[in-house]
């Protein structure tokens, strides 16, 4: 604002001193010397001879001005263009640099392995996934600032113990990028080992120690990728497959490991529309009466024909349907259909039951007693008809689990202990649920003859069973032998291949009317 008044009252001393001056002048030194001029062209040179004494010295100072302005300007672009360059460089050191660490960042790192480091390794380059174990513990009890500066301390750590020729990146989070190119497999392993080692010793904050371990993550170059995306991936799964061990060790990447994650994600993927393309299907396996051989139930098994991958085991893909939550859906899928085909067969068979097993992560699903009722009076099947089979893991919840066992015993269906056996039942607890049947496993029915103390603890669980006034059906019996032992053992009921192996619903209803003659 103050330069602009200068320069307008500039403007005006330079119009008077132009304009007004010299008209004054030549007024003044024609009367003082008495000029009369009869040609006026000698009043217009006289107007110009004064208005050029006046002017040029104005005129140079007015070039000297702009001369000056003009260097000015020249050096603030000068200047300015300096200042965009650093803010630039700044810039471009922010987009690539970790604000906290100071380390590289995310970004760098796939720029400096595509662009710089791949192309100028043609052996081999190792990519080390470091993630922090229970990072989340000291976040939570100690506060993200502390957080932040234990994140600082470890990327410290790692960068005094950096190995020559390698680089330090900050991925994110919890989780360090080393990239160290030159070595052999043998190599790569001494060094991971190193790196957990470097967290044996604790650190330090306001006096009291803090201890933390690392799990490693190994992917190489070019055996595991070609660009970085496809290493750090590999890195990055290999780091997933150390945690699983326990964390606090190092794992290399497999390509073995690899075709096992794409078939999960396969089966994954393939489950969440396994109903509507009816991919699922219900087979049928009868449980007899060992005195009488009379078959007096059946269980519904679930099995798996995928487009792609085949005839998928129970073992395989129902671990994959508790883990993604699709087991609530297939589980509904399954109780409706067993009940439905339950109803048609007992037009001819009116005495048979059915058994159906229940996750525990059904059972837990909010009104799942509810969900069972309403397929019972759907279907028309009498509750007393429907055995569900549960794991002895839902025991442990005793208080759960004896609420919940009661509401079904209200409904009415059967309770069975499914793999009986295998788990954590306690006798105070078995004695005090309304459980019906208990089902022994069948890994101890095909060793019970072969190996004395299982026959022993066969012998036992009968027994028990027998005591608390339980029905007891032995499963896998595979051998004619097993089934005598168990008969005489005092087991009511088995089933196993012995006896019949899984049935569609169309050979099944054959076998039962054969049966049943």
């Amino acid at each position: 604002m103050k330069r602009s008044h200068s320069v307008k009252k500039r403007f005006l001393l330079f119009f008077f001193a132009i304009i007004i001056i010299p008209n004054v002048l030549e007024k003044v030194i024609t009367r003082l010397f008495g000029l009369k001029f009869e040609n006026v062209f000698w009043y217009d040179v006289l107007d110009t001879t004064i208005f050029l004494i006046f002017a040029i010295p104005v005129l140079l100072y007015l070039l000297r001005q702009i001369d000056r302005y003009a260097r000015e300007l020249e050096y603030q672009v000068v200047e300015n263009k300096k200042i965009v360059q650093e803010i630039e460089v700044r810039n471009n050191e922010l987009a690539h640099t970790d604000s906290l660490t100071q380390l590289p960042n995310r970004p760098n790192l796939f720029y400096t392995l595509d662009h710089l480091v791949l192309p100028a390794y043609h052996n081999h380059v190792g990519i080390f996934f470091i993630d922090l174990d229970r990072f989340k513990i000291i976040n939570d009890t100690m506060g993200h600032l502390y957080g932040d500066l234990f994140i600082k301390e470890v990327a410290s750590r790692l960068q005094s113990f950096l190995p020559e020729e390698s680089l330090l990146f900050r991925h994110g989070g919890d989780e360090f990028i080393i990239v160290t190119p030159d070595r052999d497999e043998t190599q790569y392993e001494k060094l991971a080992k190193e790196i957990l080692e470097l967290f044996e010793s604790p650190f330090t904050f306001k006096g009291d120690n803090l201890y933390t371990t690392v799990s490693i993550g190994i992917s190489v170059f070019p055996e595991h990728g070609h660009n970085a995306e496809t290493l750090l991936k590999n890195a990055d799964k290999a780091m997933y497959s150390a945690k699983e061990r326990g964390g606090n060790t190092f794992c290399l990447y497999s390509l073995t490991e690899e075709a096992g994650a794409v078939r999960s994600m396969k089966l994954e993927n393939g489950l969440r529309t396994s109903i509507e393309n009816e991919q699922l299907h219900l087979v049928y396996q009868p449980i007899i009466h060992l005195q009488t051989k009379r078959v007096v139930g059946l269980e519904a098994l679930l099995r798996w024909e995928h487009a792609e991958l085949g005839s998928i085991s129970p073992a395989e893909f129902i671990p994959v349907a508790e883990k993604n939550g699709m087991i609530i859906p297939i589980g509904k899928w399954v109780l409706e259909t067993a009940c439905r085909q339950l109803k048609e067969w007992h037009s001819e068979l009116p005495d048979l039951c059915i058994a159906v097993n229940v996750s525990t992560r059904q059972i837990y699903e909010e009104n799942f007693a509810d969900t069972v009722k309403k397929t019972l009076d759907d279907s028309g099947v009498a509750a007393s008809k429907l055995t569900l089979e549960i794991t002895e893991s839902l025991m442990q919840n005793h208080n759960f689990s004896n609420r919940i066992f009661k509401r079904f015993k209200e409904i009415g269906v059967n309770l069975s202990i499914d793999d009986f056996g295998t788990g954590y039942s306690s006798l105070s607890v078995l004695s005090s649920l309304q459980i019906d049947r208990l089902k022994i496993d069948q890994s101890f029915i095909q060793q019970m003859l072969e190996h004395e103390k299982t026959g022993s603890i066969v012998k036992t669980i009968i027994d028990m069973g027998n005591n608390l006034d339980l029905e007891l059906i032995a499963e896998g019996i595979e051998t004619q032998e097993q089934e005598e032992a168990l008969r005489e053992c005092g087991c009511q009921y088995g089933q196993g291949y012995h006896i019949s192996k899984p049935f569609p619903p169309e050979e099944m209803f054959r076998f039962l009317s054969v049966r049943s003659k």
